[in-house]
């Protein structure tokens, strides 16, 4: 009986969307009673996709209330304090030497392409060159500096930003960053590594428009009740030049064609929207931004296709954990295919 009531008290209220919130289009239901294949939250969930042309956005019906989807995230990664210090491995000579091109190789690279402030020295950067002609290791580092060329001082802000790592990570580039959360948790991790952090949504903080020179967020819009609101006060709050880096899953990509109602990135119930180039696009459009550059990378689809596959085999992924070498071989030989 408790167990009952326990779990009535963690159902999540829901409210019909069945148009598309993009072009108020009519929507084709593509897959049915999915499950919280991550976290545990309650309910079975449907997805719809746009059949309008120029969309193709993809969106659940029902859908969490805004007032309830805070139950969706009980279990969240975030929650994760990832400040725990971690066993060091022992290291020769050899290891040592490894190392420390490997670190040459990202420092350079990161100082030729995006001018990061981090003392690069003349070699570093002759060693960094090698990183152009390694794609997936291009397209982690990429996404490390955001997409972004550094202005030292320059304010920037990262929207989600969870335990603070890749903010932290943006201000050694040069960035004077700060981040927002609406995880409690996640904020109080991310302001012991003594980064600004705002708790609460992008408008309860009421920036002055006009303050910052960049705004980056990853893998939240999906997230938001409303992406075409948090699109146009990202634009607000930047100056006249800024610039807005969103990263977001792809639902024309080939993991989502292959694994289908498999895919990680589906994500109910927490991923509300999903885009593709197009309905991503027109998002963007829709507030009144400016698209410079659209594009697609294959960073971190090993993983994405391990967790995929592991749905497909078992209704379950578990978050972190480590798959044998041969799966892991396999992952990485489509991540290079893709």
């Amino acid at each position: 009986m408790a167990m009952k009531n326990a779990m009535q008290c963690n159902a999540i209220a829901t409210k019909a969307q069945p148009k598309c919130g993009l072009c108020n289009g009519h929507g084709e239901v593509i897959y049915r009673d999915l499950e919280d294949r991550l976290f545990d939250a309650t309910g079975r969930w449907s997805l719809k996709q746009c059949s309008g042309s120029g969309c193709g956005l993809i969106w659940l019906d029902p859908m969490p209330t805004e007032e309830d989807i805070g139950k969706a995230y009980l279990n969240y990664y975030t929650h994760e304090d990832e400040n725990i210090p971690k066993p060091k491995r022992r290291r020769g000579i050899l290891g040592q030497l490894k190392r420390s091109f490997f670190t040459a190789r990202s420092t350079g690279y990161l100082a030729l392409k995006y001018g990061a402030v981090s003392g690069a020295s003349s070699l570093a950067k002759l060693v960094g060159l090698s990183a152009y002609f390694q794609p997936i290791l291009k397209s982690k580092l990429d996404f490390n500096a955001m997409y972004l060329r550094v202005r030292s001082g320059a304010k920037l802000l990262e929207i989600g930003c969870g335990s603070g790592r890749q903010l932290e990570f943006l201000r050694k580039l040069g960035w004077q960053a700060e981040g927002l959360d609406l995880d409690p948790r996640a904020v109080e991790v991310a302001s012991a590594r003594g980064l600004t952090i705002h708790l609460g949504s992008l408008e309860e903080q009421r920036f002055p428009g006009r303050t910052f020179d960049a705004v980056v967020s990853s893998h939240v819009i999906e997230h938001v009740h409303d992406p075409v609101g948090l699109l146009r006060e990202c634009g607000r709050i930047l100056r006249s030049d800024g610039k807005l880096v969103i990263i977001t899953p792809n639902t024309s990509s080939w993991g989502h064609g292959w694994f289908r109602n498999h895919w990680l990135s589906l994500d109910p119930p927490r991923h509300l929207h999903l885009f593709n180039s197009i309905s991503l696009r027109r998002a963007a459009e829709e507030a009144d931004l400016k698209v410079l550059r659209l594009t697609s990378t294959v960073r971190d689809a090993d993983g994405l296709f391990r967790a995929s596959r592991d749905i497909q085999r078992t209704k379950r992924h578990v978050w972190g954990i480590r798959h044998p070498l041969g799966l892991r071989r396999w992952s990485r030989v489509l991540q290079w295919v893709e």
